[in-house]
């Protein structure tokens, strides 16, 4: 198996930083960091193998908004960060940014998006939340 593109800097950085500091100060136990990415790993895999191919009819349609929707739905709800219940968990989602410095800040953005996009189609809501989320500072933090 390859592993995806997205993945390949994000892995390569965290060894090198490993590396480079054998015993990091105030640094995530590698577990947890191994522990995400695995998950991440397993759940991208699930989604992809179980993802159906569009119609020739619908074709456009859903590979401009509801693939990718049913995409990110898969994947955060394999992660145990989504329930169709009511969304995004915002305290799994910030055990994710563990790193960063306010976890009740990512809790409030998680919360907002969740209520500010919530609808009766499932995979449309965990996409436009997940855009909402990542458009500031989450975003960046998953860049890096």
């Amino acid at each position: 198996m390859l592993i995806p593109r997205f993945l390949i800097i994000p892995i390569t950085i965290m060894f090198s930083v490993l590396i480079s500091f054998p015993t990091p100060s105030k640094a995530v136990p590698i577990s947890e960091h191994e522990e995400a990415s695995r998950r991440l790993y397993k759940a991208h895999g699930f989604c992809v193998q179980n993802s159906s191919a569009p119609t020739s009819i619908d074709k456009e349609y859903r590979s401009t908004k509801q693939e990718p929707a049913a995409y990110v739905r898969c994947v955060a709800s394999n992660m145990g960060l989504w329930t169709d219940a009511s969304g995004y968990q915002a305290k799994r989602v910030a055990k994710f940014f563990v790193k960063e410095h306010n976890e009740n800040e990512v809790m409030t953005v998680v919360d907002y998006c969740n209520q500010k996009h919530q609808q009766a189609d499932l995979d449309l809501w965990a996409y436009e939340a997940y855009r909402c989320a990542t458009a500031g500072r989450m975003g960046i933090w998953l860049r890096e």
